[in-house]
């Protein structure tokens, strides 16, 4: 299968050419360090690694639109994420940028600040045709002599992130990585210069913006929310908040880098790690095995942790045991960690994001959770085109017809490691989900008893207690099928209402069960699936 689809089953647009290794470019005359180009260099370089959904997203200017939807990302980023650095820093005119590369150029056209030179601060264009259109757009973030040092988001393989390189090829027409350089856009000037660029401020500091009555405090270059419950058990003294430019003061991240290790600043024992916009509690065991006692850690405020803590980390990020102590690598899709094998590794390209580590009692919870029902997934190597959805923990064909007839063509399409598919769908959908056809073309509902979807009269459906359990949608090629198996598979274990029998399939009949089968170490009366006594009625006793 082509890249391209690879990308279209992982919902994630285009990414910058520029490979995971020198980028280049410098300047022979290189302008003065300000506070301004101090700011923009600090403030990209702080979010290396990261991807499209890092803080929520990245979106600067009042046109651009935010890299990042439904934890995917949403578009081509490169565009936004220049723009939320510049905007971070105050500077002014944003209103001309939107989330074309292309629309720098027009910004250095309305304020004259088009250059053939670099400066720390500016803007790079590539493959820009005079016009509407460039191919990608990056920012010079330091210059040492004949190098320059440039960092930009959606670079590298898909799915893109943000990066740093060095260059010496800069001068316009140079060809670094396959794209041409069109030339470098200097940010017109700062909107308040004489507010202090929250990059700039200590760790810790509360500040706020003149238009608006709230407050956040500066962790790692983020803002975080400070809620007014927050400020008497958190101790953050009101007093001395400083305040900063308007749109850097809504333009700061959410979130500290990932990584970075936190704690309620209020009190409390448990620490956390940020990874994306999520909070992950470290476990005792973790807090030395993987090293994150060694690293700083920041108080934060409670209301925010409690969010964060509640948050999954975004699909498409791929995370790893921080301690090493397991060596398997897994992808995040819909909070659920999926492994991928060795091969998989190289061949689609995951070896090329960023690995996260993250705390081993956290991933073996996220490696054991099934994938959310109503997740619709693809083989991300493309060598399957097939679609499947979620249903009981297991993966479902979808048929062709129903792809576009019932809807799921405009659910987000997550490509998932082969290895994990070509497992999952090999197993039966869990005992006791309750099911439908997912057209509602039909009203019949089913629970699923040994890969048997067993019809429910509306007092079985209440008297077993399903209507307490979700009802997931299912392709009606695939329960139809279901529905005519026939029967559970070996060992499943049944109960119909008014009978205080519990039936075990054998060969496809019905075996009674002695009370002295379940216990501690034996059968477990949790296992026993509720059915209407028709359906226990079509099996001859053993």
């Amino acid at each position: 299968m082509s890249r391209t689809i690879k990308t279209i089953a992982i919902r994630i647009a285009s990414t910058s050419a520029l490979a995971a290794t020198a980028f280049t470019m410098v300047v022979a005359n290189p302008a003065s360090a300000s506070p301004l180009t101090d700011g923009i260099s600090a403030t990209a370089r702080a979010e290396n690694g990261n991807g499209a959904c890092a803080h929520g997203g990245y979106d600067g200017g009042p046109n651009q639109t935010n890299s990042c939807s439904g934890g995917v990302t949403a578009h081509a980023w490169c565009a936004d994420f220049a723009g939320w650095v510049w905007s971070r820093n105050g500077v002014t005119g944003l209103a001309s940028l939107d989330d074309r590369a292309a629309s720098f150029m027009d910004y250095g056209k309305k304020y004259g600040t088009i250059s053939s030179t670099p400066h720390v601060g500016d803007a790079v264009v590539y493959n820009y045709n005079g016009s509407n259109y460039a191919d990608h757009v990056a920012l010079v973030t330091a210059i040492s002599g004949n190098t320059v040092t440039i960092t930009g988001g959606n670079q590298g393989s898909r799915p893109g992130h943000v990066s740093t390189y060095p260059t010496t090829n800069w001068h316009v027409g140079d060809r670094p990585f396959g794209q041409t350089i069109s030339g470098y856009v200097s940010p017109a000037g700062s909107s308040t210069p004489s507010l202090p660029n929250p990059a700039s401020l200590a760790e810790g500091t509360l500040v706020k913006s003149a238009s608006s009555p709230s407050v956040k405090v500066m962790i790692k270059g983020a803002g975080l929310a400070v809620a007014g419950s927050d400020v008497t058990p958190g101790k953050y003294d009101l007093s001395k908040v400083v305040t900063i430019d308007d749109q850097a003061f809504r333009s700061l991240s959410s979130a500290p880098p990932s990584g970075t290790v936190v704690h309620d600043q209020a009190g409390g024992a448990d620490r956390y790690v940020i990874i994306g916009d999520a909070a992950l509690k470290i476990g005792g065991a973790d807090w030395v095995a993987g090293g994150y006692n060694t690293r700083a850690d920041m108080g934060v405020p409670t209301a925010w942790l409690k969010a964060a803590a509640q948050r999954t980390v975004a699909t498409g990020i791929v995370v790893m045991d921080q301690s090493g102590t397991d060596p398997s690598r897994y992808v995040m899709v819909a909070g659920s960690a999926l492994h991928i094998s060795a091969t998989e590794w190289t061949a689609n390209d995951y070896n090329e994001q960023t690995l996260m580590g993250v705390p081993a009692e956290w991933l073996k919870g996220v490696v054991a959770k099934p994938l959310q029902a109503g997740t619709v997934v693809m083989n991300q190597s493309g060598t399957d085109s097939s679609r499947y959805v979620m249903v009981g923990g297991t993966p479902v064909g979808i048929s062709a017809t129903e792809w576009t007839s019932v809807g799921f063509d405009k659910l987000s399409l997550m490509g998932v490691p082969g290895g994990w598919l070509g497992s999952a769908v090999t197993k039966q959908v869990a005992n006791g989900t309750i099911v439908k056809d997912a057209s509602g073309s039909s009203a019949s509902v089913y629970v699923m008893a040994g890969g048997v979807a067993a019809p429910l009269t509306s007092a079985d459906f209440t008297g077993f207690g399903y209507d307490q359990r979700p009802l997931e949608g299912a392709p009606a090629a695939w329960l139809n099928t279901a529905v005519t198996k026939a029967a559970p598979a070996n060992g499943t274990m049944i109960k119909s209402a008014g009978d205080a029998t519990v039936w075990e399939i054998v060969g496809g009949k019905k075996r009674a069960m002695a009370a002295t089968e379940f216990g501690a170490g034996k059968r477990s009366f949790a296992d026993v699936v509720g059915v209407g006594s028709a359906f226990t009625a079509k099996f001859p006793t053993a």
